[in-house]
């Protein structure tokens, strides 16, 4: 079989399922399995990916996701080959995407053991943020200049929702927050995620500079938070849910999240 995934969590997740060698094609973001770009041919972005260069790899089946690849990239890939395409809006809607995508390609066992495994990593972590009790408000930033975060209708808030936390930021999915909106929301936490745009000491430094320039309340907790556990759906569902698990529980060995800012970058 010859499968192109012009999704990065779903070339993850094919991996996982054993088809990393049926992988003719994938996108330049696809980086895990590491160094799979090099070995196989890299067919553009998830939002430009080369049709000519899929059609010439004659491939059996392609991935795609409705929100990371156009629609009209979507449609044409449907003239080449059958697509499966997916769009999980919440970490439960994953165990049946990993399903879905075994019956697609044959691999039903490997995707059911994989399905379960997910599911049960969620429960467990809805299970110990229901025993924790926390119900602290965050803000998720994914970008600067401006400020943006992520709204309560995306994967990534739902998930940090099932960990016993509540999003402030209820507009669209991913808005402009200024300072002042910041502020007015007043969350406990802001996250600053790794992923796009991948936050460094001095972003803190600058938020933290910006915040206390317009008010006297206290800066929120700061933490930086891993950006592709967190938005990547698939196999790492089940790593993210069980890391957050984890977090909860104050293990120090897991790394999802830690203290941003000065003292800890």
């Amino acid at each position: 079989m010859k499968i192109i995934s012009l999704v990065p969590s779903i070339t993850s997740t094919l991996a996982e399922l054993g088809h990393e060698a049926d992988l003719v094609g994938c996108t330049s973001f696809c980086v895990d399995p590491p160094g799979l770009a090099r070995r196989i041919t890299v067919v553009g972005g998830t939002k430009d990916p080369d049709l000519s260069k899929i059609r010439s790899l004659a491939p059996d089946r392609i991935l795609v996701n409705s929100e990371e690849n156009r629609a009209e990239d979507i449609a044409l890939c449907r003239e080449i080959a059958p697509v499966h395409e997916s769009f999980p809006k919440h970490p439960g809607d994953v165990p049946e995407m990993i399903r879905s995508i075994g019956k697609f390609l044959g691999s039903d066992h490997a995707a059911g053991l994989l399905a379960d495994d997910t599911s049960k990593a969620i429960q467990d972590l809805e299970k110990t943020a229901t025993k924790n009790g926390s119900l602290e408000s965050f803000i998720y930033l994914i970008w600067r200049n401006p400020w943006m975060a992520a709204g309560n209708d995306t994967y990534i808030s739902r998930l940090l929702e099932c960990a016993g936390l509540r999003n402030a930021v209820s507009t669209t999915r991913y808005p402009n927050v200024p300072m002042e909106m910041l502020v007015r929301l007043s969350p406990e936490i802001i996250f600053f995620s790794s992923e796009p745009w991948p936050f460094r000491k001095r972003d803190c430094e600058a938020f933290v500079a910006e915040w206390q320039g317009m008010t006297s309340q206290p800066v929120p907790k700061l933490l930086k938070i891993d950006g592709k556990s967190l938005s990547w759906h698939g196999s790492e569902t089940k790593k993210a849910a069980t890391s957050l698990r984890l977090w909860i529980e104050g293990d120090p060995s897991t790394n999802i999240i830690r203290r941003a800012g000065p003292d800890g970058h």
